[in-house]
């Protein structure tokens, strides 16, 4: 088949059509909503995935605080030059000449290498007075569009980003994942957009730095539980959460995951839910979760489970943890140590619940793909984890709607 010309891609992506580039009004207002939100402690960040209605690119909006000025982040966005220390697996941004009218956005070739296949592409660098926007007209991901919006914040700058791909257009691995959920598709996007916005801010913090800055410390649980839930039932959220699943990740000082919380909305009272959330049968709906054995233990109910999931081990069995919310710990299997629990808060209009999932997934040891995908990626240890989170809530959403 011929190959394509690019000004045809390119084309195609200014023209912007509405499935794929929906920036307007309404998308600046739910960042805007995002960055509001965001926590000042410098260590948290948080995403809002969009769960589709109809067959569409999912949609994915996330916010950062960064030690660096406007001006420093948008440079490191229009410069290819950062971008291989900005992604350590890029092994090719090959700045090309303008394509077009004159004064057309500059083009990249980009490849980007990671465990069992490589991905590859052209995108467009269109520089915004608040901003920089990158249009994927061709390859891997495209048509897509990542807005990245920077303001200035306490210590540096709040940068968040607005994200619409095509994640079926990539790996042969990616796409067997998503065929076996409704979540996998808007999970995959999650997971990649929030390595693409702590890359961007790692390397505006440290723009002349010759490495990627990524953290080479041990990957182990915090010392505290996990994320404070609190924030994802805020009123200020509820536009987020109306669209979807609202997330928390939170990093240590050594900056690896401190553990991640993903909230939803369910049309159920608080009481019947926060039941049902401490009974492991419902488990269930994570997917991939093959088997759920529940088993009584000294502070409630546990369970043995056996998962079906490709090419990873996540055959665990949890305890029941002492406390007022519902917790457990992985005491044996394949990720022991891992951690998993619940929060529940009233939702608006008297009948419905905020529910907060917590997790600690221990990725890395879930089998050589986990440990080689976050050694490539030393931030896919939060995007993996954010990506598990917001498939197993919106399991647990899914089981409600059908057996409230």
């Amino acid at each position: 088949m011929a190959r394509v010309p690019r000004a045809f891609w390119l084309a195609l992506s200014l023209a912007a059509p509405a499935s794929v580039a929906r920036a307007g009004d309404d998308d600046a207002r739910l960042g805007a909503v995002l960055a509001a939100a965001l926590p000042a402690d410098g260590a948290s960040d948080l995403v809002a995935i969009e769960q589709p209605n109809v067959p569409d690119a999912p949609h994915v909006r996330a916010a950062t605080r960064v030690r660096a000025t406007p001006a420093t982040i948008k440079d490191v966005l229009l410069d290819p030059a950062h971008y291989r220390a900005l992604i350590p697996s890029l092994i090719r941004s090959d700045l090309e000449p303008p394509q077009g009218a004159p004064g057309g956005p500059p083009i990249v070739d980009w490849e980007l290498e990671v465990p069992l296949f490589n991905l590859s592409g052209r995108m467009a660098l269109r520089n915004r007075p608040d901003g920089v926007t990158i249009d994927l007209f061709e390859g891997d991901f495209a048509p897509g569009r990542l807005v990245f919006t920077v303001a200035p914040g306490p210590g540096g700058a709040i940068l968040t980003v607005d994200a619409v791909l095509d994640v079926k257009r990539s790996s042969w691995l990616l796409r067997h994942i998503i065929k076996r959920s409704p979540a996998g598709e808007p999970a995959a996007l999650a997971a990649a957009t929030y390595v693409a916005l702590r890359a961007v801010a790692l390397r505006a913090a440290h723009p002349t730095d010759r490495y990627a800055r990524r953290s080479g410390a041990p990957l182990s649980p915090p010392p505290s539980w996990l994320p404070d839930t609190r924030l994802l039932a805020a009123e200020l959220l509820a536009p987020l959460r109306a669209r979807g699943v609202v997330a928390l990740i939170t990093r240590t000082a050594s900056d690896r995951l401190g553990g991640v919380a993903a909230a939803v909305t369910l049309g159920a009272p608080a009481d019947r839910v926060g039941a049902r959330l401490r009974d492991p049968a419902l488990w269930r709906a994570f997917p991939g979760w093959k088997t759920v054995r529940v088993q009584p233990g000294t502070y409630g109910l546990g369970a043995s489970v056996e998962d079906d999931l490709p090419l990873v081990d996540c055959d665990d069995a949890w305890v029941a943890q002492p406390g007022a919310e519902a917790r457990w710990i992985a005491a044996a299997g394949a990720t022991r140590g891992a951690r998993l629990g619940w929060s529940v808060a009233p939702g608006p209009g008297g009948g419905t619940t905020i529910a907060a999932l917590t997790l600690y997934p221990r990725i890395e040891l879930t089998g050589s793909i986990g440990r080689k995908f976050i050694a490539a990626e030393p931030l896919l240890e939060e995007g993996l984890a954010l990506a598990l989170a917001f498939a197993d809530v919106a399991g647990v959403k899914a089981a409600f709607v059908t057996a409230p």
